[in-house]
């Protein structure tokens, strides 16, 4: 007697007020729009069009979750979404990496998770499940790692008593995030101000009259060094710290039968295991100033991923070398030689990167002194580069191990 085939199943009822939650704010500055213009008809009219916003981004959030779908067969997930123009994906069990589950602060209200599932032949997830209920995403990432390995798996440890690896303080990520420096709230402001200009809240053209602009100069040449310049290293600093609290909370690390099992988030939480089998190069990291205090980033760069767009899966954010070797060491990877083991990459390396822009810096000195003296500013410049390349020449190596290959750069 065959199986019956399995069921189509629907997201979790839970994703209509998400998503309804994630269409009005992107809606929210044309609904402001919209009340400004028809503030002269009185509160009725603007209540009006706040009332059919709602009305339309709730009937957009149901459409999405009465049309999509997706079904957990023997061999496959498939995954059917769309209104008017239908996709089904269908992505076998073979070419599943991992399914990860992560918990934003709306679903772990609801008692959901967000799954994706992450495969092989792709920089990007190929499967995405907004919110389903937290035992259905642990169910399927079972069925899954089930149905690739063609074999029942023996019953996972509790998360508490799986071997710990790594893990981060809160001091340490304290620490960790003033090395994060960021600007990005700079930008945010810009946004936000552009956005109150569009709409007719502020007039920005207004602000930079020629008067106006004078007296900015004159007051920022004063106050600029002892005020605006620490004002935003500050603010850089406290954003980093922000950054990485919210991204790396409670950061562990754990050994598990299929890999490594990593989770984090203040907000949202996140629960990845890195599939050792599928993993190609390990990633040490580091800046100028984390490298001289003894302070590293270890990375793994997994199977068919390209690390610009993604695949780059982080084991240790923050973490010395004696606690990245036993890391390194139960991934399968050696540990990395001494500095003074590798070689340097052949002089005609250095013709390549340097050469190009010694003779452009030659040519446009040449030209400053023939033509316009402006010039030699862009001859500095690729004097600059040159002597960049010649430090990264300088910096670039390599070292062939038993079992591996090492470089080093940058």
């Amino acid at each position: 007697m065959s199986e019956a085939a399995p069921e189509p199943r629907r997201l979790h009822p839970a994703t209509l007020a998400v998503r309804w939650l994630k269409i009005v704010p992107q809606a929210l500055f044309g609904i402001v729009a919209a009340s400004v213009s028809l503030a002269e008809r009185g509160l009725g009219a603007i209540l009006l069009i706040i009332g059919a916003a709602m009305l339309v981004g709730f009937l957009f959030a149901f459409l999405f979750w009465w049309w999509f779908r997706y079904t957990v067969g023997a061999g496959e997930i498939v995954i059917e979404s769309g209104l008017f123009h239908r996709q089904r994906r269908v992505i076998p069990y073979d070419r599943v990496q991992d399914i990860a589950i992560e918990r934003p602060l709306l679903a772990r209200l609801f008692g959901t998770a967000r799954v994706r599932v992450e495969t092989g032949g792709s920089a990007s997830d190929e499967g995405h499940l907004d919110m389903i209920g937290l035992a259905d995403a642990e169910a399927l990432r079972d069925h899954t790692r089930r149905g690739r390995t063609g074999a029942p798996q023996a019953e996972a440890p509790p998360p508490g008593e799986e071997p710990l690896l790594f893990a981060m303080g809160f001091g340490r990520l304290l620490y960790s995030g003033l090395f994060n420096f960021s600007l990005l709230f700079l930008a945010a402001m810009f946004a936000i101000l552009q956005n109150l200009d569009e709409i007719g809240l502020v007039d920005v053209e207004d602000w930079l009259t020629e008067d106006r602009a004078e007296a900015a100069r004159s007051y920022f040449s004063i106050r600029l060094a002892l005020v605006l310049v620490p004002m935003l290293l500050l603010l850089g600093m406290a954003s980093g710290v922000l950054r990485t609290v919210a991204r790396d909370f409670r950061f562990r690390l754990t050994r598990t039968e299929a890999g490594l099992r990593r989770r984090r988030g203040l907000f949202t939480l996140t629960e990845v295991v890195i599939p050792l089998r599928r993993t190609q190069v390990a990633v040490i990291e580091s800046g100028p100033i984390t490298r001289r205090l003894g302070w590293f980033t270890l990375s793994f760069q997994r199977l068919g991923a390209d690390r610009k767009e993604g695949g780059v899966q982080v084991a240790a954010p923050f973490a010395r070398t004696g606690e990245m070797a036993p890391i390194l060491a139960e991934a399968g990877f050696p540990q990395p030689p001494p500095r003074a083991q590798f070689s340097h990459l052949p002089k005609r390396a250095l013709v390549r990167w340097a050469g190009p822009f010694l003779v452009a810096a030659a040519l446009a000195a040449g030209a400053a002194g023939l033509f316009d003296p402006r010039l030699g500013l862009a001859a500095a410049a690729l004097g600059a580069l040159a002597a960049y390349a010649a430090l990264r020449w300088r910096r670039h190596g390599y070292a062939l191990g038993e079992t591996a290959l090492f470089v080093t750069d940058g």
